[in-house]
């Protein structure tokens, strides 16, 4: 088995049309088919059949997609490595919780560039969970997260902690309060990034719903151009970490942080028990280090 073939078979599988799938990869019908049957003959078992329909996928053929896909996506993956080798570049690749590079500043991606010009960083947005799945799978060198990691698994290095913080419009009964408590939100309708967020899973299912205070979610989003647009128009509170709410806010936006104890998480930076850093990866987490001690979002400092 080898990639053209699972290259050609997902043309197959998506156009459900061998000539339409030929087409696509500029080579014959016979051609294409030669490579579905060696790769049938291979696996042992048919992958296509003709109906009135037209040609469908068996039911192996559709348990093979994701795990063809996955193969297809590390020959990528690999390719890119190369390709970044023969360019004398190392990568370290970091999945990140949703603003966390944008609260660093372009200060530090420049700054990082400037001490290591041969190191290219790969960051990838997403959720918390998201973030330790792919440190987990070996799809990143390190993760920044909310803490607690799961210490059997990673090591993680506070980097620094963060409130949580509410968006608001100025003319909100709220807005006119300078510390916000629990029961406060009584009766309001809140937004927040999802329960894919360990932030919006610990600040409204624990500190709020479990403590019986009622509150309106008509929205759970990680759009932040959606969520500013509801702050803005008053039809909502917006709640987030303190580090990323002050790039987010409109003209009629005020931030309130909740300082209750508890309504807060430790950012992290999480790495493989089972992984020996490489030396790009050390340079990097040596000067993310030094650059969160001299320059700490302006939240947490």
């Amino acid at each position: 088995m080898n990639r053209k073939q699972l290259e050609y078979f997902m043309a197959v599988y998506r156009s459900r049309n061998i000539q339409a799938a030929a087409d696509s990869l500029y080579i014959s019908h016979q051609g294409l088919s030669r490579v579905i049957r060696s790769l049938e003959k291979e696996l042992g078992q048919a992958l296509f059949i003709r109906s009135n329909r037209g040609l469908e996928s068996t039911d192996f053929a559709a348990a093979l997609v994701p795990h063809v896909r996955t193969l297809l996506d590390t020959y990528e993956r690999i390719s890119g490595v190369r390709t970044l080798a023969g360019q004398k570049k190392a990568v370290v690749t970091v999945y990140a919780m949703d603003h966390v590079l944008g609260a660093l500043g372009a200060d530090f991606v420049l700054a990082f560039h400037e001490k290591y010009p041969d190191i290219t960083l790969s960051v990838t947005d997403t959720t918390d969970s998201a973030a330790a799945e792919a440190l987990a799978a070996g799809r990143a060198d390190f993760a920044i997260t909310a803490g607690p990691v799961d210490n059997t698994r990673f090591h993680a290095q506070e980097l620094f902690y963060s409130h949580y913080c509410c968006r608001i419009h100025r003319d909100h009964p709220l807005a006119k309060k300078e510390k916000l408590l629990p029961e406060d939100f009584e009766g309001q309708k809140l937004i927040g990034k999802g329960r894919e967020y360990a932030c919006f899973r610990k600040n409204i299912d624990h500190l709020l719903l479990g403590q019986d205070i009622r509150v309106d979610i008509p929205l759970e989003t990680s759009d932040e151009e959606l969520t500013e647009e509801l702050v803005e128009r008053g039809l909502a509170i917006a709640v987030t970490y303190g580090f990323s709410a002050r790039d987010h806010c409109g003209e009629n936006t005020v931030l309130r942080t909740l300082r209750d104890p508890g309504f807060g998480q430790s950012i992290v930076l999480a790495e493989r028990l089972d992984n020996l850093p490489t030396k790009a990866g050390r340079q990097f987490k040596s000067f993310l280090l030094q650059w969160i001690e001299a320059h700490k979002p302006e939240e947490t400092a």
